[in-house]
C-alpha cells in the first residue's frame, strides 16, 4: 500500500514537522504578541480601575449634551406650546365676539320679530274666531 510506504511516509513527516515548526514560530513570534497587547489595551479600556479613561469621559460627555439638547428642546416646545395656547385663545374669543356681533344680533333679531307677529296673527285670529 502506498500509504504505508516508509519512503513515501518519511517525506511526509519530514515536510510536515518543518511546516509545524515554522508555523509556531510565526505564531509565537508574531501573532501572539498582537493578541497579547489587544487584551491589555481592551483590559485598560473596559477595566474597572479607578483612573478613567477616555472613553469614560466620552460617554460622560455625550450624555451631559444629550440631555443639554433634551431639556432646551424641551424648553422650546413649552414655550411654544404656551405661545400657540394664548394665540387660539385669543383668536377663539374675538372670532366668537365678532359672530355673535355681526351674524348671530341679527338673527336674533328677525327671530324675536317673527316670533311677535306669529303670535300677533294668532292673537288676531284668536279675537275674530271669538267675536264671530
Amino acid at each position: 500500500m502506498p500509504q504505508l510506504d516508509i519512503y513515501i511516509a518519511f517525506s511526509q513527516v519530514f515536510w510536515f514537522t518543518i511546516l509545524f515548526f515554522v508555523f509556531y514560530v510565526l505564531v509565537a513570534r508574531d501573532i501572539l504578541p498582537a493578541i497579547a497587547r489587544s487584551l491589555k489595551l481592551r483590559e485598560k479600556k473596559v477595566g474597572t480601575g479607578s483612573v478613567s479613561s477616555s472613553l469614560d469621559d466620552e460617554g460622560v460627555e455625550t450624555v451631559s449634551q444629550t440631555a443639554a439638547t433634551l431639556e432646551s428642546s424641551l424648553k422650546d416646545s413649552r414655550t411654544l406650546l404656551t405661545h400657540i395656547s394664548t394665540t387660539s385663545s385669543t383668536w377663539l374669543e374675538t372670532s366668537l365676539k365678532d359672530v355673535n356681533t355681526k351674524t348671530l344680533l341679527d338673527l336674533n333679531k328677525s327671530y324675536v320679530k317673527t316670533i311677535g307677529e306669529l303670535k300677533g296673527r294668532s292673537f288676531l285670529i284668536e279675537q275674530t274666531i271669538k267675536q264671530k
